[in-house]
């Protein structure tokens, strides 16, 4: 009775810092993805758009939805399509509190809710919150059934339902489910599990849900839709680095995501490293000397005692390496690139592992949280706050680039547009339409044309360019502001406006 109070003391803090997530920050490239799905008016709008999706969209069916249903809630703004991920961001946080209260660890859920991770992708238009709160979910199956030899039927029911969900919510969460129901498998025949007959039904609901969730991916994908993402970057080792950087906790104390981007583009790996190096990020060192710090803990921990939570560690462990391992290789096979955020799922095996790691119980079976935690919590919640408030980590800025094309096509100008359509459009950006001639009022794109579709086209007076390796893979927009004698007007995060002298 004494851990309850303490408990729901972490649980309120944990719920207090997501309330900190959403911001009215402009929404960027990803985001602009899912907003089509927010605005549709009805459900059966919604589903017409899911069925002719040709992105990967369509392979983030749950996660689609969610978005559709929270903007009927919170609405349309920034800040209220976020609100969306922020819930679910403390439902995970929810989830790892019921997690964390069964094997003794009540302060799991304020651990989980000072990840910049989640900072990040709690905040942000897209379903890897979601994501994040479904392998909460997965996790508390995991702690339940593993660390019970009685009683399984309450895990094994969350273990049937959040795997669908997972799964329903973001297509890769397949690969962390069945490492998941892989590992638990074993373990429920090692100790000879039967089920029992009243546990059927909910194998066969479960069952049929994968199934029916199978069918409608194999259809996505034979239909043609563009699952593969296209871009600068190859499978490699660079993947799993700053997948790993992203998933512990490093991105708010170093470059932000944009300029790091860019020094790997330019000087691959080593100018992304050397970029991390400069003498003011004195926060990356402090924190990889924190996590150096743990095995090396958790290894003398266990040479003299084997605590129980260190079995459940390694388990969890064997979870992480499993799931990324398998990510690689099939990353590999398509020839598609994979980052943190195709990781999401396993944020929380990555808390629970760290966790008992610094923080096992000694002899006496004692919980209570020593200074290496502390101070790991510490510097984690310094990088959330940096990624959520410093100006180095805002998205790029559509918002602004959009007012810049509106007013200039407002005084008569012509605009050329090399950067994603979607969250200009959102911000109210008209884009002229293929083919239609003598169009007034309207924005022009020119992203990724070659030289003949540019030559057909109005010339322009100003032009607007994001992130050219994506938007102009051909290089002519360069080309012409070069040949033309434009010259760089302002600079926006992740855009550059360029207009006649």
């Amino acid at each position: 009775m004494r851990n309850k109070p303490s408990g729901l003391i972490w649980l309120v803090s944990g719920l207090a810092l997501v309330f900190l997530m959403p911001s009215n920050q402009s929404l960027w490239i990803d985001e602009g993805f899912t907003v089509p799905y927010a605005q549709e008016d009805s459900f059966t709008q919604f589903m017409s758009r899911l069925e002719n999706e040709q992105g990967s969209e369509a392979l983030m069916p749950l996660g689609m939805f969610s978005s559709w249903a929270g903007a009927k809630i919170f609405g349309r703004s920034e800040v209220g399509l976020r609100a969306v991920s922020a819930l679910w961001a403390a439902v995970a946080v929810l989830l790892l509190w019921r997690a964390g209260v069964l094997i003794g660890f009540s302060w799991l859920p304020a651990f989980l809710a000072c990840q910049p991770f989640l900072w990040y992708y709690g905040g942000e238009v897209r379903p890897y919150a979601m994501v994040i709160a479904m392998s909460s979910g997965l996790l508390y199956a995991f702690v339940t059934i593993l660390s019970s030899e009685g009683d399984t039927n309450r895990g094994l029911h969350a273990l049937l339902l959040f795997g669908p969900l997972l799964c329903a919510t973001h297509v890769l969460g397949v690969v962390s489910s069945a490492v998941v129901a892989g590992v638990v498998g074993i373990e429920l025949l090692r100790r000879r599990w039967r089920p029992r007959p009243r546990d059927l039904p909910a194998f066969a609901t479960s069952g049929g849900a994968l199934v029916l969730l199978g069918l409608y991916y194999a259809g996505v994908i034979s239909r043609g839709a563009d699952i593969n993402w296209e871009g600068p970057w190859k499978v490699g080792l660079g993947n799993l680095l700053f997948s790993g950087y992203e998933l512990l906790g490093f991105m708010g104390l170093g470059p932000g995501r944009y300029e790091l981007r860019q020094s790997a583009i330019q000087r691959g790996i080593g100018g992304a490293l050397q970029g991390l190096a400069q003498p003011a990020l004195v926060g990356l060192a402090v924190l990889a000397l924190l996590y150096a710090l743990i095995p090396l803990r958790f290894w003398r921990r266990s040479r003299s005692e084997r605590p129980a939570a260190y079995g459940l560690a390694l388990r969890a462990g064997f979870v992480i390496m499993g799931t990324a391992g398998i990510m690689f290789v099939l990353c590999l096979i398509v020839g598609s690139p994979f980052w943190g955020r195709h990781l999401a799922s396993l944020l929380p095996f990555s808390v629970l592992v760290v966790g008992i790691a610094t923080n096992a119980p000694d002899g006496s079976g004692r919980r209570s949280l020593n200074m290496l935690t502390l101070l790991l919590g510490a510097t984690l919640l310094t990088s959330s706050l940096l990624v959520r408030f410093h100006p180095d980590h805002r998205r790029d800025d559509y918002r602004g680039a959009a007012r810049i094309a509106r007013i200039a096509v407002q005084q008569g100008e012509t605009v050329w547009w090399a950067a994603a359509p979607e969250s200009a459009e959102y911000y109210g950006v008209v884009f002229c339409r293929v083919g239609a001639a003598e169009q007034r009022a309207c924005v022009v794109r020119t992203d990724n044309r070659d030289n003949e579709k540019l030559k057909g086209l109005p010339d322009p007076d100003v032009i607007l360019i994001s992130k050219p390796e994506l938007h102009d893979r051909t290089g002519e927009v360069r080309r012409y502001i070069e040949e033309h004698g434009f010259q760089l007007k302002c600079r926006l995060m992740a855009f550059e406006v360029f207009s006649l002298p």
